[in-house]
């Protein structure tokens, strides 16, 4: 008897060591972390910039710079093929819009993402108000806090889109044999 009840109050002692152990690693960020499992897709989290002004860039945002070194927009070194090139021209016809500002690498990567003749004829609302082409009352007035935004049927998409994903939030049916992904 005396045997079953130390064995208890070790169990019992131990049980309390462990969940203080948990305790302060969970309140210290060292506690149990869980392995990810290669079955379960990772969830899709938009990139994005937040914007909490459009007065100047945040520092520290480094995006690659224009190739003038003098531009305030953002300059694109890709190549456009045929598929981007008809989706950006279907995006133009619904009247889908991007928001961003010329400082915002996101921005950089999404305009990238379509290559240089097809980023060309995007509908681009820069939002910078020391910009090139600033709209930046428009970006106020549709309430744009994160860069890139993507305006599609009146509704706002924040975060760097996937050609691919831009194709299916919009509608498009051709050709989606892009040259770069996400």
């Amino acid at each position: 008897m005396r045997s079953k009840l130390l064995l208890e109050s070790t169990a019992a002692k131990v049980a309390k060591s462990v969940a203080l152990s948990l305790t302060i690693g969970i309140l210290t960020g060292s506690g149990v972390r869980a392995q990810p499992n290669p079955s379960v897709p990772e969830p899709s989290v938009p990139t994005v910039t937040p914007a909490p002004s459009l007065d100047v860039p945040p520092s520290g945002n480094n995006p690659p710079k224009p190739l003038d070194n003098q531009s305030k927009s953002i300059k694109v070194d890709t190549v456009s093929g045929a598929a981007e090139t008809a989706l950006v021209e279907y995006l133009a016809a619904k009247n889908v819009k991007f928001y961003g500002a010329y400082w915002c690498d996101h921005c950089h990567k999404q305009k990238a993402l379509f290559g240089a003749t097809a980023a060309a004829k995007l509908t681009y609302i820069e939002c910078a108000a020391d910009g090139e082409n600033s709209q930046r009352k428009l970006c106020k007035q549709n309430n744009i806090k994160m860069f890139p935004t993507w305006e599609i049927d009146g509704r706002y998409y924040p975060g760097t889109k996937d050609l691919k994903e831009l194709a299916k939030m919009s509608g498009y049916q051709g050709s989606t044999d892009f040259k770069y992904q996400k």
